[in-house]
């Protein structure tokens, strides 16, 4: 196992820069495509949420959320437990219970993809279970 700043069993969503991320990246949509297909490394980094999230078509938002809803059961039963990170180029905002994102100046929520379970490990580091 490597030294990567993740918890296996959650998707852990990390400001870059500030932890070390997996070796392994994948692009949102491939991310979604491996995960889709069984096909996921058992440590992986997934970059462009702020892309995902900024976008005005909620098409591939909402795609990435049923798969991820679908593929909890599997995630959950896997062994060891996968470590997945979100890594985002911007800082978090705690709003109440949820958490925002600040990209170009609009704050963006991540409950819509990570689900009201979002709970901040550290600074910079946020933590949900794989049932979104």
């Amino acid at each position: 196992m490597s030294d990567i700043d993740a918890v296996a069993g959650m998707y852990n969503i990390i400001e870059r820069g500030e932890w070390t991320t997996a070796d392994y990246q994948l692009p949102i949509e491939e991310f979604v495509s491996s995960l889709d297909e069984r096909d996921l490394p058992k440590e992986v980094c997934v970059v462009g949420l702020e892309d995902l999230l900024s976008e005005e078509e909620e098409d591939a938002r909402d795609n990435l959320v049923s798969v991820m809803r679908a593929e909890m059961d599997y995630l959950n039963n896997q062994h060891p437990l996968p470590t997945i990170q979100f890594a985002v180029e911007c800082e978090f905002q705690s709003v109440g219970s949820t958490f925002e994102v600040e990209i170009d100046g609009e704050f963006y929520s991540l409950e819509p993809v990570f689900g009201r379970q979002i709970k901040r490990r550290r600074d910079g580091w946020l933590v949900t279970p794989f049932r979104v």
